[in-house]
């Protein structure tokens, strides 16, 4: 099971325009909703997912890669409740310097809350983004909803 999952550090987040997920664990990377699996497969495929792990690596996603459940009980039960299990085929692997990873997070974060009339948890992450002096502090600093 361990060699089907991408070798990245946690948190880590994916996101593409307009939506942001920060992943603390690998079962909350590979878990998705079956309803929505198909959109995502098709995005990831148009170039449209990236991941950057707290470490500051940068990847884009090129696809998703069904694997076998995991996560003891609570995998069994997502599984048994309609999720599905699938990993991230990342590509394009690039370490940032921490100015660059910031960059990034904060134009994923901008690009969450566009369009929301309630731009407070934006704006507190972002604040808190910038004053970062490391990866981990810089991803800390996502909003969490």
């Amino acid at each position: 099971m361990v060699g089907e999952l991408p070798s990245i550090s946690y948190p880590a987040l994916l996101w593409r325009e307009g939506y942001i997920f920060l992943a603390e664990t690998p079962l909350e990377l590979c878990v998705h909703p079956r309803s929505l699996f198909q959109d995502t497969v098709q995005r990831a495929r148009s170039g449209e997912w990236h991941l950057v792990d707290v470490e500051g690596r940068y990847f884009d996603v090129a696809d998703w890669r069904h694997i076998p459940v995991f996560g003891g009980i609570s995998g069994f039960a997502l599984r048994l409740f309609g999720s599905i299990f699938a990993a991230p085929v990342l590509a394009n692997e690039t370490r940032l310097p921490l100015p660059e990873f910031k960059k990034r997070l904060i134009r994923a974060v901008r690009g969450r809350y566009q369009y929301d009339t309630d731009k407070a948890a934006a704006s507190e992450a972002i604040e808190k983004m910038q004053a970062a002096e490391t990866h981990k502090a810089a991803m800390g600093a996502i909003p969490k909803r």
